[in-house]
């Protein structure tokens, strides 16, 4: 039996799950952020529905890291275990993800 090696990605995840999580939900966001080593972390996330924007507004009315929160536990995808598990990574990648995802400007023209 052949001994086959896996090669992973940014953010230790595998070319196979990458390719699922692009079929699955069409498009894939991949955000860096360096710890305090300066060593680059990687975090991918999928675009949220409306259902998510919905939840992440409700909770922004009450606390606006609360809303990151909400944000972060249903658009998170996967990446580098230290991102989920340090409050300040999570906080900056979140942050970054949610400012990416904001509505994007409109052009109006009354005819």
């Amino acid at each position: 039996m052949e001994n086959e090696t896996v090669k992973l990605l940014d953010g230790g995840i595998t070319e196979g799950q990458l390719n699922k999580w692009k079929h699955n939900y069409k498009r894939v966001v991949k955000l860096s952020v360096e710890d305090d080593d300066g060593v680059t972390l990687f975090a991918y996330f999928k675009k949220p529905t409306i259902a998510i924007r919905s939840a992440v507004l409700q909770a922004s009315k009450m606390d606006e890291f609360k809303a990151l929160e909400v944000l972060f536990k249903n658009c998170y995808l996967g990446g580098d275990q230290a991102i989920e598990e340090e409050d300040d990574l999570r906080l900056n990648i979140t942050t970054s993800f949610s400012d990416f995802i904001q509505p994007k400007p409109v052009k109006i023209e009354v005819l």
